[in-house]
Order: structure tokens, then C-alpha cells, then sequence
């Protein structure tokens, strides 16, 4: 049997299995239901609701946002403060921070994340339970713990206040290990073996079968990479010093002061800060689904 004839058949095999046809009309049929639809309106609402209050107060001026009783709608419709919070400070240096130290977070992760979850689903080494398991532990290990450790650590190296310490020590993550090793485990090693004995080593068999049918999982896993990384609020307080090195998660902070919160320009912020984890969860969020059911994640 040829590797190509293998690989359409892997990929057959690891595909989301199709609804049959009875099977596809009595689910679109539930779905029709008026209770059913009416309970997801509802849940739509309630989950979408903060993020429109988000986007109304942002239009608001300040006077209107803080009158009471609230009003949903805006009287005036103040555009220009998102562009008076483009405007101010450093923002537009904050969100480049957190731009870059997020896509250097994300391509850390995949350089190390990968080969270690080849290597824990389909190599055999000596003692790989045993260092599996301690990947795993750390994952109850909470971050504030790590906190001060970090900090002397990255204060003897000089990398306080510079992008080492907010890329470095997040490129090797434990969940990403877990999430990738159990994709790679359901892809069938029929492929893989038709690749070794076509010549392929393991670095070839990971490059060109094992990533390639593993692109929802990566994705999937960069996604949950930025939207921490992009989050991050504590850490980076605390190994920055300097205004231009601030994360824009730490420079939302510039919005209060000791007078009060201008929520306007504080809610049109917060709203330029969430843009593009929505984007990216928008771009990927077909892949999630399945992502998790494959690896055994889902709930």
C-alpha cells in the first residue's frame, strides 16, 4: 500500500464522522423547536450582553455614562473616544507590546510544544510516564507562586523591563504538551509506519504527516496561548517598570485616577483590547469544536 493511499486513508479516518441522513433531519428538526430557540436567544443575550453595554458606554460622553437611572442607548453618540484613547499615552506602544510578546509566546509554544508531544504519544523512552506526569503537575502549580522566584531569577539576568522576561518564561507551556499529545494519539500509526518505510525519520514523519493532519489541534492551542498571553495583567506589572515597556492590559490602568474612572474612554479601550482575541477566536472557532472532542477535552 502506497503513503498516499495511507494518508487519504488517515485523513478519512480522523475526519469528524457525518451525521447520516435521519440522523442530520431529526437534529435540524430539534433545533426548529420554539423552546429550544427561545432558550438560546436568552443564553445569547445574557452572554452578549456585557460585551454591548461595553460597546454603548464606549459611545457615551462621561456625563451620560455616569447619569442615573441608565440608559442603554446613547443620547449622544461620542465616536471620537476611541480615537481621543488612540491619542493618549502610550497606548498605541502598549497594544505593540502585547502584540509581540503574544505571537513570540505563541511560536515559543509551538517550537517547544510539538516535538515534546510527538515525543510523549509516539516515541518510547526510558522514564516518559514519569516525566509526562511532572509536565502535568505543573499545571497545578498556581502562577502567583512563581511570582517572587521569577522575579529574582529575571532581576539576576538584567531582564526586568525588557521582552525576554515576558516571552521566556511562558514558552513551554503544559497544557499545550497535553492538548497536541492527545491529538497526535488519534492519528492512526498506519501513516506513520508508511512513512518510515518510505526512508522518513521521526523529525520528517512529525514536518510532513504528523503536523500537517494536526493543524485544527496547533491552531486550537495557539488560540488558548494568545488569549493568556494577551490577558496577562499581574505578571507584567510586576517585570515592567517603564511606561513603553507596559503591557496594554497594565495601560487600561491609565483611565482611573485618584479624581475617579473615565468609563467612555475606559470602556472604548477595553473594547480595542478585546478586538483581536475576538478576531482570532472568530477565525479558529470552527476548529475548536472538533479540536476538543478528538482529544478528549470536551466536558
Amino acid at each position: 500500500m502506497s503513503a498516499a493511499k495511507v494518508i487519504s486513508d488517515v485523513e478519512r479516518s480522523v475526519a469528524v464522522p457525518v451525521v447520516s441522513g435521519d440522523r442530520s433531519r431529526t437534529r435540524r428538526r430539534a433545533d426548529r423547536t420554539p423552546g429550544l430557540a427561545a432558550l438560546r436567544i436568552l443564553l445569547a443575550v445574557i452572554v452578549l450582553f456585557p460585551v454591548l453595554w461595553m460597546l454603548l458606554t464606549a459611545l457615551k460622553p462621561q456625563d451620560e455614562a455616569i447619569s442615573w437611572p441608565p440608559s442603554i442607548l446613547p443620547q449622544t453618540w461620542d465616536w471620537e473616544n476611541f480615537g481621543e484613547v488612540l491619542a493618549r499615552g502610550e497606548f498605541a506602544r502598549w497594544f505593540l507590546n502585547s502584540a509581540i510578546v503574544a505571537i513570540a509566546t505563541v511560536l515559543g509554544n509551538l517550537f517547544v510544544g510539538i516535538p515534546a508531544a510527538f515525543a510523549f504519544a509516539r516515541m518510547r523512552f526510558r522514564g516518559k510516564n514519569a516525566l509526562f506526569l511532572l509536565v502535568l503537575a505543573s499545571l497545578m502549580i498556581p502562577g502567583e507562586v512563581l511570582l517572587v522566584p521569577l522575579f529574582v531569577l529575571l532581576s539576576e539576568w538584567g531582564w526586568i523591563d525588557a521582552y525576554p522576561a515576558l516571552i521566556v518564561p511562558f514558552i513551554a507551556n503544559a497544557f499545550v504538551i497535553f492538548l497536541l499529545k492527545q491529538f497526535f494519539e488519534t492519528i492512526p500509526r498506519e501513516l506513520e509506519e508508511a512513512a518510515i518505510i518510505d526512508g522518513a525519520g521521526p523529525l520528517r514523519v512529525l514536518r510532513h504527516v504528523v503536523v500537517p493532519l494536526a493543524l485544527p489541534a496547533i491552531a486550537v492551542s495557539s488560540f488558548f496561548t494568545f488569549l493568556g498571553s494577551w490577558n496577562s495583567y499581574l505578571y507584567p506589572l510586576v517585570v515592567t517598570r517603564s511606561m513603553e515597556m507596559r503591557t496594554v492590559t497594565v495601560g487600561l490602568s491609565l483611565f482611573t485616577d485618584e479624581v475617579g474612572t473615565d468609563w467612555p474612554l475606559m470602556m472604548a479601550a477595553s473594547a480595542l483590547v478585546a478586538a483581536p482575541a475576538i478576531v482570532v477566536f472568530l477565525v479558529i472557532e470552527r476548529h475548536l469544536k472538533n479540536t476538543m472532542a478528538m482529544s478528549g477535552l470536551r466536558g
